[in-house]
């Protein structure tokens, strides 16, 4: 077991930064061009629906905005407004006028259990909602308000029970089955999940909106499931009942571009701009896919100057064109089309963080570090910040990343992403004492976090504590298909006297990830462990002539000379 874990990558000092100088669509440090896509799905993974998380997007404050009201609608609209821009005693005081003149309105209750929400007074946003339903026992949003009051609480038994009474009352009303899929998902009950949605989604056939929205939280959760098929179905079953509808092709198109169908994907985003010429996003989209392959290359080019044409103030464009540029190695011209969007956009630190991907790229690290810092002072972001750190690491300035993130820490000291950016750092700088506190912060409001679990087994397991075996084992319990997770877990085993368990193991991490050196090491230790001194004499004269260098490799070395004199 190594400190530099495939899953934190801690020694590996230019991974975050090579990351950003290949990837086209991680440029600009942060700049996450993909979430701009309509109804993409890419990017997901197993930990995308967190046990903390919440499906769908629409709130109960935009659910209101989206319900039929009574002749007052104009102030109804004029409060919610109000409570959108977060003036909550304006909001407040013509709520107070409104409630005098019409007391029995429960429209207006609705508002204010809304506005005592945004204030975090759950106790009176209860009674508010409650006093809407006396008023009208099928008021549906009020119904959903205390279901997710509820679900914010923890109460899931009674976050349950308003949700099916809205959907009793209303069997169309989407939120209540996004609360429901919620429920189930922190109930860790997948196939209640993906029931709730698809019976969702059979409910609100026939209005397409409702069908996407829903369509998008079932990708997000078979993304995580790693089932991308099954969204790909539910979107050409969509594009069937909707032939050429915008939204519907949209939505194709994401589900194409998980599933790896990108000619298929690139031919639907054709036919997405050739509705709608003035389309900018399909059109990044389908300039990112059309620049992967080499002879397509300036097709993609002629869309980003499409795109930049109808979006002259849509920073993305220029994002996007600036970092392809980077990609093609084409620095000055990136630096001409930073320099452009640094003056566009004097407001926004894009223009700063592209010059840092640019300079990076060269690996002028001096000169990336001023830019991201810049851009940090201007616009801090965890992402941004972690860039910066790493560029310390590779100067070998290592204590003064460590000083860097705990000056951000004393900020926000439950920033847990930064907890554990300090504790990989001082793991790898083998002071596990404050590694171990970092990583026990995180576990405290995150117990079930597979990272922290894994890479505190590890350093447990260089002590020889104990508690190294449970916390792998939980680890791989929550993560069994991870290769890293299993060889921790693996090499635990072997360390403390389990050696034909964790030889078990140990073989399925290696089939997980074959071409992993630090991996068949292991797996090669496990062998001469369990008396099969064959099988391990051959994985360390491959591993040991392999070009990889990889931070064991002396003690494979060591191993195999030991294996050959027995």
């Amino acid at each position: 077991m190594k400190k530099y874990r495939s899953i934190s990558k801690q020694t590996r000092t230019f991974i975050a930064l090579t990351l950003l100088t290949t990837n086209v669509m991680a440029m600009a440090a942060n700049y996450d061009l993909l979430n701009q896509q309509p109804n993409n799905f890419g990017g997901l993974d197993q930990d995308t629906i967190s046990p903390n998380s919440s499906f769908g997007n629409t709130s109960i404050l935009d659910s209101m905005q989206q319900e039929k009201i009574n002749e007052k609608k104009r102030d109804f609209l004029e409060v919610l407004n109000l409570l959108k821009q977060n003036k909550l005693t304006d909001a407040e005081n013509k709520l107070a006028k409104l409630l005098k003149q019409s007391p029995e309105n429960p429209e207006l209750y609705n508002l204010k259990a809304l506005a005592e929400t945004l204030k975090k007074d759950t106790v009176s946003a209860d009674k508010s909602y409650q006093k809407a339903i006396s008023i009208d026992k099928n008021n549906i949003l009020a119904h959903l308000g205390l279901s997710k009051l509820a679900l914010d609480t923890g109460d899931l038994a009674k976050s349950k029970e308003y949700a099916d009474k809205a959907i009793a009352i209303n069997s169309k009303i989407v939120n209540a089955y996004l609360i429901l899929a919620d429920i189930a998902n922190k109930q860790k009950n997948n196939s209640e999940v993906e029931s709730v949605l698809l019976t969702g989604l059979e409910k609100v056939k026939g209005n397409i909106s409702s069908e996407i929205e829903i369509i998008q939280n079932l990708g997000k959760f078979y993304a995580a499931q790693k089932q991308p098929e099954k969204i790909l179905s539910l979107s050409e079953d969509l594009l069937k009942r909707y032939p050429n509808n915008t939204k519907a092709l949209s939505l194709q198109a994401g589900a194409q571009i998980v599933n790896n169908k990108k000619s298929l994907a690139e031919e639907t985003l054709t036919q997405l701009i050739g509705q709608d010429k003035q389309d900018v996003n399909h059109r990044l989209l389908l300039a990112k896919l059309l620049g992967e392959t080499p002879e397509k290359v300036k097709e993609s080019i002629k869309l980003l100057d499409q795109a930049l044409a109808i979006a002259p103030d849509k920073p993305e464009a220029y994002v996007f064109k600036t970092a392809y540029l980077i990609k093609l190695k084409q620095y000055p011209e990136a630096m001409d089309l930073a320099n452009q969007t640094e003056k566009k956009f004097p407001a926004l630190s894009i223009g700063k963080l592209l010059k840092g991907d640019i300079f990076l790229a060269q690996q002028k690290l001096d000169n990336a570090l001023e830019n991201y810092q810049q851009a940090y002072k201007k616009q801090p972001n965890d992402k941004v910040l972690f860039v910066i750190t790493d560029i310390l690491n590779a100067q070998k300035k290592l204590p003064d990343a460590v000083r860097l993130l705990n000056d951000e820490l004393t900020k926000n000291s439950k920033n847990n992403a930064i907890h554990f950016k300090l504790a990989t750092l001082y793991q790898q700088q083998n002071d596990f004492q404050q590694a171990e506190k970092h990583y026990k912060d995180i576990l405290s409001v995150q117990p079930d976090n597979v990272l922290v679990l894994n890479n505190l087994a590890w350093i447990y397991s260089q002590g020889n504590n104990s508690q190294a075996l449970e916390l792998a084992k939980k680890a791989y319990t929550l993560a069994p298909e991870s290769a890293a997770i299993a060889d921790t877990y693996g090499h635990i085993l072997v360390k403390q006297s389990q050696p034909e368990e964790g030889l078990k193991i140990l073989e399925k991490s290696a089939t997980l990830a074959p071409n992993s050196d630090d991996i068949q090491f292991h797996l090669a230790e496990a062998y001469a462990v369990n008396d099969q001194q064959a099988k391990a004499i051959e994985i360390l004269e491959r591993i040991v002539k392999s070009e990889q260098n990889f931070s064991e490799k002396k003690a494979a070395v060591e191993l195999l000379e030991k294996l050959k004199k027995q």
